[in-house]
């Protein structure tokens, strides 16, 4: 009989406890991306830039920040280069990078992809600055995201 009126205490000990942990509605941290649900959420831009200037490439809507997840950069051939990324708000520097040439070193376009991405807040703009008087090729994707 001790043994069972002891199974009752801890029972009743263990519910006690765990009904204040466990009534709260269930909280954690959103699975997989959280992408807009907009008609195309995939972001694109490319260009070529040819001095040491900051220059801005990508802009978010008011509504939405962008998630840039994939990054190319390639240099002329006998050229290098330093590319860096920066937030147009704050200029914190969010990415930097170092290219080679082709024909330099061994060099070539270099891909980047992130994992967790540069996101650019809405209504900010990611601006780039190449660091050479060389000529530097750029492509920038990712998508739009709930801000």
């Amino acid at each position: 009989m001790k043994v069972i009126s002891r199974l009752s205490a801890l029972a009743t000990v263990c519910f006690a406890i765990g009904w204040p942990v466990a009534s709260g509605p269930a909280q954690g941290p959103p699975t997989g991306m959280v992408v807009s649900t907009g008609t195309n959420p995939i972001v694109n831009v490319a260009g070529q830039l040819s001095s040491s200037a900051w220059v801005e490439v990508l802009t978010a809507p008011a509504s939405q920040d962008i998630v840039v997840t994939d990054l190319v950069f390639s240099a002329n051939h006998s050229g290098a280069g330093e590319p860096e990324l920066r937030l147009a708000s704050t200029t914190e520097t969010v990415g930097r990078y170092f290219i080679f040439g082709g024909s330099y070193n061994g060099g070539g376009p270099a891909h980047f992809s992130l994992q967790t991405g540069i996101r650019i807040p809405a209504g900010d703009s990611l601006e780039l600055n190449i660091n050479t008087t060389n000529y530097v090729n750029y492509s920038l994707s990712g998508y739009y995201a709930q801000p």
